[in-house]
């Protein structure tokens, strides 16, 4: 077998969670998460002496805020801001358990950069009728518990890793999808 026929039968399937520290508040924290009412939620770290907005909810993203601006800038716009510590610490125990829990899918799942997980469905979809509904599953599976979550898959964890967290415009394959990616992908 050549190194193209090789490559071609791997598949990864990336999972990224782009809400992770706050869906990780709200789920673990509920008592936190309602006592600060229904306003846009972010939270904060501290930046060469400034406070700046690391993550954000849907909501504060709508509101136009950005990741990096400062909190003081954000509460200027929206004066009811709800407003989270960073914790990355906590971040990657719950990424961490997250992972554990992708074990009923893959035997290799691993940790990906930036809030996400890699999994190595190498010879798995079948157990799951196809890699579509493999990553449904998984993707079905977080949501029902309160994550926010998209995935991509590929042959290579790296188009994998980029199309979940760009995705392009509808190809009729993943060669032509990972070409439509923007260039900080």
């Amino acid at each position: 077998m050549d190194r193209t026929d090789s490559r071609a039968a791997r598949r990864y399937l990336a999972l990224w969670f782009p809400f992770l520290p706050i869906d990780r508040l709200r789920i673990a924290r509920p008592d936190l998460w309602a006592a600060q009412g229904d306003a846009p939620a972010v939270v904060v770290e501290n930046v060469r002496g400034a406070m700046r907005l690391a993550t954000l909810d849907a909501d504060a993203l709508a509101a136009g805020l950005t990741a990096g601006m400062t909190l003081a800038d954000a509460r200027a716009r929206e004066p009811e801001l709800r407003v989270f510590e960073a914790d990355p610490h906590g971040d990657q125990d719950w990424l961490e358990r997250l992972c554990d829990g992708c074990a009923r899918y893959t035997p290799n799942a691993a940790l990906d950069s930036g809030h996400g997980l890699m999994l190595d469905i190498s010879g798995c979809g079948h157990l799951w009728d196809g890699e579509a509904e493999l990553a449904q599953a998984a993707t079905d599976r977080l949501e029902r518990h309160g994550m926010r979550v998209r995935h991509a898959i590929a042959a290579s964890p790296e188009a994998a890793h980029a199309l979940a967290r760009f995705p392009a415009a509808p190809a009729p394959d993943e060669d032509a999808a990972v070409r439509r990616l923007p260039v900080e992908a």
